[in-house]
């Protein structure tokens, strides 16, 4: 995956587009070291000479041995297969965990560990991800930086302690199968809540194109030519070039050719694709899977945004919200009307529930397109259930965007100075879907247990970019220390990112726009002995 020492990072699909763009596709400015990017805040030992932590190694065995075990397994089964799904009148044959558009809620109490058998049926190679929870290196899914990925036919036993509560959730991570149905929430629940919720739902929001004309490989194709063959750049695609048949790709140029869309939080343009339908718990507003709650209870919405390329802002009608969480971790109350979700991002919000029957609206920021459910009081007539689109007044009330919120005492890290100090830009290839991380520092990610590690990134791109450690919840200065797993990243902004390396290992630092990533926006953190 990465290469250390190198200027910018890139999987292997990326090192072949590049060639089929030509040597001078980046530009001489992103290949060469970038001016003022400095390294470690003592300067790193050279490549060769490091003695890199690996996930079968020791160290990996007695991090998970010193996490807290409560006595208590979680224990799960999942399928990967072939399934014909009905997304609201519509059937289309796709890829799931169960047979369904969104796969089962998994829910266990922090500490428990988790035991999770996973059986691929599918016809390509498979992993699974753990997204945000402080697993054990060589439990995170990631092939090939952590495990061999699952072949097919084949099984795979995940087994680790889930230390953290919160909201996460689970999704393959071998090229753009997520991009399918093979996702899931996670709930950690917290045995110490304090947020007085009565009563909690899931919420999992989803772009979807897959068998509606056309593939996530073939729209990857039609983003990028030079990217053949659909294999994944890493592990898992579906496809052969034979496959992609004429038909399959007229509809995935027609989705990439409607307009990208813009949004002033997010500085500019939105995104590539124009998904054809967007899910609420892998259901359409015209068939919506209904929340139900007693009038005059709490209830804690858990979102969480499974989109691969698609920002959606959230509201619910007649109804503020409370934020009491960020990608698993507290913050402070914050009252809001509407919240951007980017990809791979969660909130946990409060509502005080009404009596009647009210629409929850997922927008998709900056451009046409929406998911929706009904939020009913127990004590309302299950009448029709209301689709009023993507016209809910909250949406354009009261925006709390991620920087202004700032985390609970408890949530917060430690302030110390960073022991490494890197600085990364993330750059496209000009105006081709190319994407990266590039500078001095690029390749050179590296970290010894016990360190404090800054990374702040620089986006010298015209897009967003929503960026992902994997095995670490990081503090974000800039936002009072809000912890997080997944941040935006606005175009020509810098923003750094530190955390605490108590999680040995090799781990992915990636854009969470799954075509972004497939097309290069990658690197590796890996710890050295």
């Amino acid at each position: 995956m990465s290469r250390p020492g190198s200027g910018v990072v890139m999987g292997r699909r990326r090192f072949l587009s590049l060639g089929a763009l030509g040597a001078g596709a980046l530009g001489l400015g992103a290949m060469g070291t970038i001016a003022g990017c400095s390294s470690t805040a003592a300067s790193p030992t050279p490549a060769a000479d490091l003695d890199y932590i690996l996930p079968t190694d020791p160290e990996v065995a007695a991090a998970e041995s010193a996490r807290a075990w409560n006595g208590t397994t979680a224990a799960f089964a999942l399928a990967a297969g072939f399934s014909t799904v009905d997304l609201g009148g519509r059937l289309v044959d796709t890829w799931t965990y169960g047979g369904a558009a969104v796969a089962p809620e998994l829910r266990l109490k922090s500490g428990d560990r988790v035991n999770v058998s996973v059986q691929n049926g599918l016809d390509a190679e498979t992993t699974l991800h753990w997204h945000g929870i402080r697993i054990r290196n060589d439990m995170d899914g990631a092939a090939p930086t952590t495990q061999a990925p699952i072949g097919a036919g084949s099984s795979f036993e995940y087994n680790f302690i889930a230390p953290d509560p919160g909201t996460y959730w689970y999704h393959s991570h071998s090229g753009l199968q997520a991009d399918r149905g093979l996702f899931g929430a996670m709930i950690v629940e917290d045995p110490n809540d304090i947020t007085g919720a009565d009563a909690d739902a899931v919420l999992v929001l989803d772009d979807w194109l897959d068998g509606l004309g056309t593939t996530p490989d073939s729209v990857l194709m039609a983003l990028n030519p030079a990217i053949s063959g659909g294999h994944g750049g890493h592990g898992g695609g579906a496809t052969t070039p034979a496959e992609h048949s004429e038909a399959d790709m007229s509809v995935a140029q027609q989705l990439v050719s409607g307009g990208h869309g813009s949004s002033e939080p997010l500085g500019g343009m939105t995104q590539h694709i124009a998904y054809p339908l967007h899910l609420i718990n892998g259901r359409p507003p015209n068939d919506p899977a209904v929340v139900t709650a007693a009038p005059g209870s709490t209830l804690r919405l858990r979102i969480i945004n499974a989109a691969a390329e698609t920002p959606y802002r959230f509201a619910v009608a007649g109804h503020e919200m409370t934020i009491v969480a960020t990608d698993g971790y507290d913050v402070e109350p914050t009252p809001a009307d509407t919240i951007i979700v980017g990809m791979a991002q969660r909130y946990d919000v409060l509502v005080t529930v009404k009596s009647g029957t009210w629409p929850v609206v997922a927008k998709v920021e900056g451009r046409d397109g929406y998911a929706s459910t009904v939020l009913r009081s127990t004590d309302a007539l299950a009448l029709a259930n209301p689709d009023v689109g993507g016209n809910l007044s909250e949406l354009a009330g009261r925006l709390v965007i991620e920087s202004e919120l700032r985390p609970t005492e408890s949530a917060r890290l430690e302030t110390k100075s960073p022991d490494r100090d890197y600085h990364i830009e993330l750059i496209q290839a000009g105006d081709r879907y190319v994407w990266g991380m590039a500078g001095a520092d690029a390749g050179k990610l590296v970290m010894k247990q016990g360190e404090r590690v800054r990374i702040t990134m620089k986006n010298t791109s015209t897009m967003w970019h929503p960026m992902h450690t994997h095995g670490h919840t990081f503090a974000v200065p800039d936002y009072g220390g809000l912890r997080r797993d997944t941040v935006n990243v606005l175009p020509g902004t810098e923003l750094a990112i530190e955390f605490d390396a108590d999680n040995p290992g090799e781990w992915m630092f990636h854009c969470h726009n799954a075509y972004h990533f497939e097309a290069g926006m990658t690197a590796n953190l890996r710890y050295v002995r």
